[in-house]
Formats: C-alpha cells, structure tokens, sequence
C-alpha cells in the first residue's frame, strides 16, 4: 500500500529506461504514485532490460495522440511528467503542457529542446555564442547555415539522436558528403529516420557534460565532467570523464554559458544534461537534453558530492525549494574518474570476464558490464559498441589515474582472451 501523505499526486515518466529506470522506485519511495508512458513513435528495445513494471501503478503507449494520454493522466491526478531518456523528452515537454503541469517547460519550444538544428538556430538569434554550423533537411539540402567560411575540418551528425550515433568527423568535402548521404539513409538509435543532419565546425578544445537541474528557471549544476575521447577508425569514442570542482573560475565560465542556454531555450524545470567545447572563443555549445545523463550510478555522488543525482531530480518537483537553498552547484568532497570500456576485438564471449584485478584497485568504486556469456561483443567504435564502463573514486587523483592505466591493460588482456572471433 502507498504512504498517504504530503504528496499524493501522481507523477508520469516517459520512456524510464536507461538511467530513466531508477526515476520510478526514487519517486515510489517517497509515496507518490508514478505512471510509465512509453513512447511508441521511438524504438527503444535495446533499452527495455533496464525496465521494471512493479514500479508503475499505470502503463500508457503515447502514438501521437497527447490530448488522449493527457486525459489518461488526468484522470490519475498526474501532476508532473518527466523524461526518463532522450526518447521521451518532446513527449514529456507536450504532455507536461497539455496537462497544465506547474512545472511545464515554456511551451512552444519543445522542437528546439530536441532537434539539434532549431536548438542552435534559436541560441544564435538570441545572441548566444555557437559553433559554425550547416543544417541540411531530409534531402540533403541547405536549410540554414551561420555567417562565416566552412572550416576544413567538421563534425556531421543527425538532427535528433542521442550518443555518439551516427557522429563522423571529416576533413575533406568528399569525407563530408559521404557522411551525409550514410546518415540520410540511416535511423537514429530510437529507429526514427534521421530528419535531416547538422554539419558542425570540428571544435578544438576540452570537451564537458554539465548536469543541472532546474527549479522554476533557476539552474542548479549538480555535476560538471571533463570528457576524453579517442578516436577509432575516425570515430569519436569516449575514453574517460573527470569529475571537476564547480568552484574552479574556469567551470564558472562554463556554468554561466550553459545557465544561459538553457534560458533562451525554455528550460524551466527538471533535469538537464549539456555538452559544451572550451576553445579559445569561450565555450560552444555541442547539444542540450532535458534528461539525466546515461550511465549514472546513484551511489557514486553520496561520495563526491554527498547528493545522487536522481534525489536532486525528483526533490525538483517534490520539495523545489529545497533544492533552490543548497545553492547553484554542489562543492567536491572526492575526486571521480569514469572510464568507458573499449573492447579491441570482435567476437563471441567464451568465459566470464575476471572483474577481480580492477576491483581491487585502490580507488575502484562500482562497475556496470551488461555483455554475458555467449554474447557477441563489438571491436568498440561508439558509444553503443562499449561493453561496459566503471567508476573510480577516491581523494587522490594521482591514484586515479594509476588505476585508470591499470584498467585499461586488465582490458586490452582480458577482452583479447575471452573473445573469440566467428
């Protein structure tokens, strides 16, 4: 039975897969009653393990239809609607407001929350610093472009996808074409025909994830992380990511950048996950979601920063005000390093993988590896070909980075050994 008390109106989440998944047992727990909408209009199969039905009181398929399920959730006294992944972000932006959700984003910009090309195009008549830029539509022609001289080197990707999906970099104009064309003719990771492809100026400098939460407009960093990627047959693939301190004058800078995008963009409550470059012009915005990050261990920021990421979430529609007078960001108590895994080879795997070299590392924290036995595991060229990932965490960062050297020759070992090619 359900805790009758302070809050008994119900919450919707669309699409709580992924890092999703851990938003209904986070709300459950609290006594509110929570509904999953899933969005059938987005292929997420790949994603359904991470669901757990006895978390929800009510199940919804969204096919296009918002007056239908806003009247479904109405009756179930639903009060806010969260995305639980990338997938469920416009739907839970369109429901939130066909609902009259008081924590609805600002209506109307649901497009540009989502679609890469109306996201920058809005920034840039607002006067926000972007990266040079081309949109193409659906046919590979020229919607829009900013003022300036193409750059030698540029990044294509699609319109609307999440990741590193379909991401290329290319330096020469058949390199880009090509580009182009392969990723006109493919579906992004949610089955969903790419709609069109944004050629983006190749950005030199430190690449960061900055994740927020918003309160009625005002943006709370929770979580601000240097990315380092690598590139693997001329595809970006991350590597490992920095937990940095938010008092730090240079993650001030980014902060202020990402407060101010949001802004322009409507972003008014919930969570928020941004991708910035710091290069010489200041940072340049890469992409912003309304959603937490993937990969989010919830036991990791009780040590770094004494909060979990998915409390500060749900706190943002349960008790705002609390979240509001703990300040804009969230100083460091510990340092963190998360590493991606990047397996060299191809193939089906054999044997369990030993875990027990890395979990022994001094400053080993938690490890996520999905793949079993008999899997066929991927050489890793993306961030949906990586057979896992770990978490570090510790006061050092030298030791740190010790132990990330170490992970990476238990991997380089470990994969070659236990995958055996077909």
């Amino acid at each position: 039975m359900l805790y009758k008390g302070y809050n008994q109106q119900a919450v919707a989440i669309v699409d709580a897969f992924s890092t999703g998944h851990f938003l209904g047992p986070a709300f459950r727990s609290r006594g509110v009653p929570v509904i999953h909408i899933r969005n059938r209009n987005a292929a997420c199969e790949s994603q359904i393990a991470t669901f757990h039905s006895h978390d929800y009181n009510a199940y919804f398929d969204f096919t296009g239809d918002v007056i239908e399920i806003a009247d479904k959730l109405s009756s179930w006294g639903v009060r806010h609607v969260v995305a639980g992944i990338e997938s469920g972000s416009d739907v839970a932006d369109l429901l939130s407001n066909a609902i009259n959700s008081p924590t609805a984003n600002t209506p109307g910009f649901d497009k540009a929350r989502r679609d890469k090309r109306v996201m920058h195009q809005l920034l840039y008549k607002a006067g926000v610093s972007i990266p040079w830029q081309q949109h193409l539509d659906i046919n590979g022609d020229v919607i829009w472009e900013t003022e300036g001289t193409e750059p030698n080197s540029v990044v294509v990707k699609p319109a609307a996808s999440a990741g590193t999906d379909n991401v290329r970099i290319c330096h020469t104009p058949i390199e880009t074409e090509i580009a182009i064309k392969k990723c006109l003719e493919q579906t992004n990771v949610y089955g969903q025909k790419n709609i069109g492809v944004v050629v983006q100026e190749y950005l030199e400098g430190e690449e960061y994830m900055v994740n927020t939460v918003s309160v009625n407009g005002i943006h709370v960093v929770i979580e601000v992380w240097r990315s380092v990627k690598k590139l693997i047959n001329s595809n970006p693939v991350y590597d490992y990511q920095i937990l940095e301190d938010p008092t730090n004058p240079k993650i001030k800078k980014i902060i202020d950048y990402v407060a101010e995008v949001l802004t322009v963009l409507g972003v008014k409550w919930g969570p928020g996950h941004t991708e910035v470059i710091v290069t010489s012009r200041g940072p340049l915005l890469l992409e912003t979601a309304t959603r937490m990050p993937g990969g989010v261990d919830p036991s990791l920021g009780l040590f770094t920063i004494g909060r979990s990421l998915i409390d500060e979430v749900v706190e943002v529609y349960l008790a705002p005000h609390i979240v509001v007078e703990r300040g804009q960001i969230r100083p460091l108590r510990k340092a963190a390093m998360g590493i991606s895994l990047i397996s060299p080879c191809s193939g089906v795997l054999t044997r369990p993988l030993d875990l027990r070299p890395i979990m022994e590392l001094p400053s080993f924290h938690g490890v996520r590896i999905p793949v079993q036995v008999g899997d066929y595991i991927s050489q890793t060229i993306d961030l949906f070909t990586k057979p896992g990932g770990l978490y570090l965490c510790h006061e050092d960062q030298n030791q740190l980075n010790r132990d990330y050297e170490a992970v990476r020759e238990w991997e380089n070992i470990e994969f070659s050994n236990a995958v055996r090619g077909v």
